[in-house]
C-alpha cells in the first residue's frame, strides 16, 4: 500500500470513542467539573462492572483474592452519603453470579436482616458470598455490630452452604477486610 503521505498511515475508518477527562479543556464552573468528573467515574465503573462480570469474556471473573473485589466496590461505595449493605454471590468456582444491594441505610447504619440474605442465596442458587457496606463516616474500622451481624450471616448461610468468603467495609478510599483481619 502506498502512502502519499505520512500521516495517511494513521487513518482510521471509524471513529474512535474519545473521552474528555477533568482539568483538560476548559470547565467554567466547579459544578460543570463535578459533572465531568462524576461521567468519567460512571464510565469506569461501567468497564470495572464489564469485567467484574465477565461480560469481556467467555465465563464469569473469578474472585481469588480480596482485592479483585475491593476496587470495585471502593468506587461503587466510596462517596455515598449512606450506608448500603450489598452481597456479591458466586458459584461454586468463585465466580460473580450477581453483585446486588440489599439494605440501604442512614448516615450511620443499615437495618440487615439474614432472612433476606438468605432467601436471596437461595434465589441465586450461589455457593459462596462476599459481603459489603460502607461506612459514610470515612473510618473503615468495623463496630461491634459489625461483627455481630457477621456472625448472625455466616451462621445464618452455614445452613445452607454458602460460604462467607469476605465481609469488606469500604470508607472513602480505604477498606477493611474481615478475611484479610482473621475474622472470618
Amino acid at each position: 500500500m502506498k502512502h502519499t503521505n505520512q500521516l495517511d498511515m494513521f487513518a482510521v475508518s471509524e471513529a474512535a470513542k474519545v473521552y474528555s477527562f477533568p482539568g483538560k479543556g476548559t470547565v467554567e464552573t466547579a459544578e460543570q467539573r463535578k459533572e465531568s468528573e462524576d461521567a468519567v467515574i460512571s464510565e469506569a465503573l461501567n468497564i470495572i462492572e464489564a469485567r467484574f462480570y465477565g461480560q469481556l469474556e467467555s465465563e464469569g471473573a473469578k474472585i481469588t483474592a480480596p482485592w479483585i473485589a475491593v476496587d470495585y466496590l471502593t468506587l461503587k461505595y466510596a462517596e455515598l452519603p449512606y450506608e448500603v449493605f450489598s452481597v456479591t454471590w458466586l458459584n461454586s468456582q468463585h465466580q460473580v453470579i450477581k453483585h446486588e444491594e440489599l439494605f440501604r441505610g442512614t448516615v450511620d447504619k443499615a437495618a440487615v436482616y439474614p432472612r433476606e440474605v438468605v432467601r436471596s442465596a437461595i434465589e441465586t442458587n450461589a455457593s459462596a458470598v462476599l459481603l459489603c457496606h460502607n461506612h459514610p463516616s470515612g473510618s473503615p474500622q468495623e463496630s461491634d455490630a459489625d461483627r455481630q451481624i457477621t456472625k448472625k450471616l455466616q451462621e445464618a448461610l452455614d445452613v445452607i452452604d454458602v460460604k462467607v468468603i469476605d465481609h469488606i467495609i469500604v470508607a472513602g478510599t480505604e477498606h477493611v477486610s474481615f478475611a484479610e483481619r482473621g475474622l472470618i
